[in-house]
Parts: C-alpha cells; structure tokens; sequence
C-alpha cells in the first residue's frame, strides 16, 4: 500500500510539472487557426482509471457539424495496479472552437505483466475494452488544452458497463 501512494505521488508531481511547462508556453497568444493539428494531453482518470499520457492528431475539420476529427493514441497506468498498463486508442468528434463538446469511441488494450497473487477477481493477462468518451474539452487561446468528461468502459467477458471520470490537462503544437 505505501508503494501505491508513493508512486500516486510520483505521477502526480510528473503532471504538475508538465502543465507548468504547458502554462509558460501558452503565454503567447496564437490564432485558434494556427495551433497545430498535434495535440498532447495528460489524463487523471479517466481511460486508466489513473494516469495516461495521450498524444492526438487532427485528421479532418470543418466537416458538417463536426469541427475535428482526432485519432488519439495513449499510455496509461493505473494506481491500484503496479504491474499493469493500458494503450487506448480512439476517434474523437468535437462540436465546437473553444469551448466543445467531445463524444469518442474507441479500444483500450490491456496489459498486466505479472500476475497479482491471491487475487479473487480473475483478470487476464491480456484484456481489450471497447470504451467511449463524452465531455467537455476547452481550447484557450495560446494552446492549452482542459478536458473533462466519463468513459464508459464495456467489458464483453462480463457484459458490464463502467464508467469513469476524467480531467485532463495538456497543449496544441
């Protein structure tokens, strides 16, 4: 149990850093046009239920009602479980410049690389998860990224749906 709130600090003290780097750039004020369709993101919550560094791309914009279309790709881990980490991978629509909505869909692959002892619950080495996103992202004006929202994780061996919370911070390059 101390190793897990060591380590929850460890992550935690990582994330604060990155968004201060984040914050410093974001200073100086660029048109929402010229931000960049490469975006990165770190995620308490949410599609680990602990902490995932996300990278996205803008594929598409401008198409209908959607404003963009984002393919994200992530690492994450989780706090509960040392020996175990997660890769999502999603397509993501936003409705909206600055202040958007966001609805994605999604598979998250799992990975536990050693088994946990006397575990009651029997998790297999090797998991994939469909998984969706719904909430709120805001843009700012120098590139900084807020996102909020719940992911829905399906879980087909149990038929089981569970949704989690997420808040991210991160930047547009």
């Amino acid at each position: 149990m101390f190793f897990v709130m060591k380590s929850y600090k460890i992550y935690l003290y990582i994330a604060i850093i990155l968004v201060s780097f984040s914050e410093l750039k974001s200073e100086y004020v660029m048109p929402q046009d010229s931000l960049g369709k490469h975006q990165w993101y770190i995620e308490i919550g949410g599609v680990a239920v602990g902490l995932s560094f996300n990278y996205e791309y803008t594929l598409a914009e401008d198409l209908f009602l959607i404003n963009k279309i984002n393919l994200r790709a992530g690492l994450g881990t989780t706090l509960f479980m040392v020996n175990y980490f997660d890769i999502p991978i999603m397509v993501n629509f936003l409705v909206g410049k600055n202040y958007c909505f966001e609805l994605g869909i999604g598979l998250l692959l799992d990975y536990v690389y050693k088994p946990v002892p006397n575990n009651d619950m029997p998790y297999s080495s090797e998991a994939i998860k469909f998984i969706g996103n719904i909430g709120y992202r805001y843009i700012g004006n120098g590139g900084s990224i807020f996102r909020v929202g719940i992911t829905p994780f399906y879980f087909v061996n149990y038929r089981l749906i569970f949704p989690t919370i997420g808040i991210s911070f991160g930047h547009y390059f």
